[in-house]
């Protein structure tokens, strides 16, 4: 009997620990996407205002020290949750369509 017993109560605790880890996994995840679309709007936003697309690049780097920059300088880029993100590390590709001069598309890279 107490073998029994001792088989499903570590049973139930590898079962615990896996739905754990699974959860924890799984906040992670939903919070990293809530902070890449942060920087990944931002960022579209952040291009259309203040770089040229004249310039001869097809890809832009926009940091979270230059939105930071800019919401002193009177924007309001939602940056919750980025505090502990590296100020030059954290940011964003953005890839311009030459025909409008508009974003085309980000790749955000976090740094947290």
């Amino acid at each position: 009997m107490k073998k029994t017993l001792l088989i499903v109560l570590t049973l139930v605790i590898i079962a615990a620990s896996g739905g754990a880890i699974y959860y924890y996994t799984k906040t992670k995840e939903t919070q990293n996407n809530e902070l890449e679309n942060k920087i990944d709007t931002a960022s579209r936003d952040y291009f259309e205002k203040y770089i040229s697309a004249n310039d001869s690049a097809n890809t832009y780097m926009v940091t979270l020290e230059d939105l930071e920059k800019a919401n002193q300088n009177g924007e309001n880029y939602d940056l919750k949750g980025l505090e502990k993100c590296d100020k030059t590390k954290t940011f964003s590709n953005v890839t311009i369509d030459y025909q409008t001069g508009k974003a085309k598309k980000t790749q955000v890279e976090l740094k947290c």
